[in-house]
């Protein structure tokens, strides 16, 4: 009897139900996609198999839900898509999922036939697959139905291996189409094992942990699979802990060492308070960019030790004193089984008065009687929601007010755009998240803008009878957009919208409304919103009349990365005319 995951044969089948066993025998039990004009074989194998296909309504869509499935549950995702612009839709989406090493395969399926011209395949307008390299790990295109199983194989260990991300894959139609003998190959992750070299660069770490007289550890989504021992290392080493914002959650904010997001510039005041005093970092499971990372490379006047699969993705001007190539769980057992104790209780007394003067200052806001206060919502929301519950942040300013004042207490349970620039993403990764997680409760975050582009889908969560809840910032104001382009700029540009009834748009997919106008109404309109057994939209009339710090240093990081001269300048204009220091860029009290 051959043993699981041994090679085997399938037997005669076409390549698009090879296709779809393969996805099977890798653990895909849903994939997201929509099928191109013409129509593809493949959805027609989707339709005969246990692999569940989500038809969306938009090729980006299918891509943001992919990953937000796969960051959800830790598991390998996948999305189908037609070609040309098909892909170049989703390209933003699978960018995500590779700046937040997420497994993700992309299937670009042809939807058509061999041409009356008898050319094997059409030309295309533009190489599709030269576009999609630089977001993905690696690009493979399926040239025979033999290399069916082989090739997605390759595909599923790599999107898994070292550090995970997407993977693309193109299936041409006469592969669909043809049929051959499948000899099956093995898909199951192999076991991670710590190298040599690792342990004697851990043990080096070991050195200096010793001889430290603080340490800070610095956690990212790869984390999520050593949750246990991150926290028992921190609590043997009274060590604060700080996160990405994809790590979120590694250790709860209720836990007496979790400062939160941090501690770069843009980190937040506990997390730059607790690490000011530490004399090592541990970096574990984490990139160093100032997306992900906060700005962690900057100012950190402290030895510095990197863990991850990739410890050489550091980027910037960050150098570290010691980097180990090493799966988070095997190295943080490594040194739990080696290090001496320490104790610091002047770090937890720290840590707990700052979050005793942080709850303290948001009881005291005062409440507002003409809109509402976007940090009393998340408050609010953080009160009404079990832990294990999921939020989805978009794109713009409510994204940097939820990361500020909603206190995440569970791996996994806060998704956002790792580089805040993919508008429309909390929608669609709001209904995967609902289809990943039934029983919970998922909230979905977005913007006026981000529900224009991709708010349809909640025709989708009605096709898969789930319901979320959604949230639409509405202020009725102009954004940041309007304000560079007629105060920096001089120019007018129309990239606002008109007034938008949501309540008409609501109710012409068939879905609930309600909607919040001041702080008092909060209560009664979230928990009506939260109960209620059907997909449901709440328009927020919220008002940005305190912008979070991170709004403020996101602006300033992003003129960093204009040329000098232009950010110079843009940066006195911008100074003069206030935007840096009031109104959607003000600073933020408390």
């Amino acid at each position: 009897m051959k043993q699981r995951g041994s090679s085997s044969a399938w037997g005669y089948m076409t390549g698009a139900a090879g296709v779809v066993a393969s996805l099977r025998r890798a653990g895909v039990g849903r994939v997201f996609g929509i099928p191109s004009i013409i129509g593809s074989p493949l959805f027609d194998a989707f339709a005969d198999s246990p692999v569940e296909i989500v038809l969306v309504t938009d090729e980006q869509s299918a891509a943001f839900m992919a990953s937000a499935h796969a960051r959800l549950t830790g598991e390998l995702s996948a999305c189908v898509l037609s070609p040309g612009q098909g892909l170049a839709r989703a390209v933003c989406g699978i960018a995500q999922a590779r700046m937040d090493s997420t497994p993700m395969l992309v299937l670009v399926a042809s939807g058509t036939s061999v041409p009356p011209s008898g050319r094997d395949r059409p030309e295309p307008l533009f190489d599709q697959l030269a576009m999609a390299r630089p977001v993905c790990k690696r690009v493979f295109l399926l040239d025979e139905p033999e290399m069916v199983p082989s090739g997605m194989s390759r595909a599923v260990q790599l999107a898994r291996s070292g550090e995970p991300g997407p993977v693309l894959v193109e299936i041409p139609a006469d592969v669909q189409r043809g049929s051959a003998r499948m000899e099956g190959t093995g898909f199951r992750p192999g076991p991670r094992v710590l190298q040599p070299e690792a342990a004697e660069e851990l043990d080096r770490a070991c050195q200096f942990i010793e001889s430290s007289l603080q340490v800070g550890l610095y956690a990212g989504s790869g984390c999520f699979e050593a949750l246990a021992e991150l926290s028992e290392l921190a609590e043997r080493l009274d060590a604060p802990v700080a996160t990405t914002l994809s790590g979120l959650g590694a250790l709860p904010l209720i836990h007496p060492l979790s400062v939160g997001f941090g501690p770069g510039p843009a980190g937040s005041p506990m997390a730059q308070a607790a690490f000011a005093s530490c004399d090592l970092v541990i970096a574990v499971g984490c990139r160093f960019s100032e997306a992900a990372a906060g700005g962690l490379s900057v100012d950190l006047n402290a030895a510095l030790v990197h863990i991850d699969i990739e410890p050489g993705v550091a980027g910037g001007n960050m150098t570290a004193d010691a980097a180990v190539t090493a799966p988070a769980k095997q190295a943080l057992r490594y040194f739990l089984d080696r290090i001496a104790d320490q104790e610091h209780p002047e770090m937890r007394r720290l840590i707990r008065d700052a979050k005793r003067q942080q709850r303290r200052c948001l009881n005291e806001r005062p409440e507002w009687d003409d809109a509402v206060d976007p940090v009393k919502f998340f408050v609010q929301l953080h009160e009404l929601l079990a832990s294990e519950d999921v939020v989805v942040l978009d794109s713009g300013h409510h994204a940097f007010f939820g990361v500020a004042c909603f206190p995440v207490q569970a791996a996994r349970t806060l998704l956002m755009p790792v580089d805040c620039r993919a508008a429309g993403f909390a929608v669609p990764a709001a209904v995967a998240a609902k289809l990943a997680r039934p029983h919970g409760r998922v909230v979905g975050c977005v913007g006026e803008g981000g529900f224009l582009r991709t708010g349809q889908e909640l025709l989708t969560a009605r096709r898969c009878n789930v319901a979320p809840v959604v949230v639409v910032f509405a202020d009725r104001q102009p954004g940041l957009s309007s304000a560079l382009n007629q105060r920096v700029l001089r120019r007018e540009a129309a990239v606002d919208l008109a007034p938008v009834d949501y309540q008409q748009m609501a109710e012409s997919m068939g879905v609930r409304y309600v909607c919040i106008h001041r702080d008092r109404e909060l209560v009664d309109g979230l928990k009506w919103a939260l109960t209620i057994e059907a997909p449901v939209v709440v328009e927020l009339r919220v008002a940005w009349r305190d912008a979070a710090t991170y709004l403020r240093i996101a602006n300033k990081l992003e003129l960093r990365r204009l040329p000098r001269a232009a950010s110079l300048r843009l940066g006195a204009r911008l100074v003069l005319l206030g935007i840096l220091g009031r109104g959607i860029t003000s600073s933020a009290s408390g």
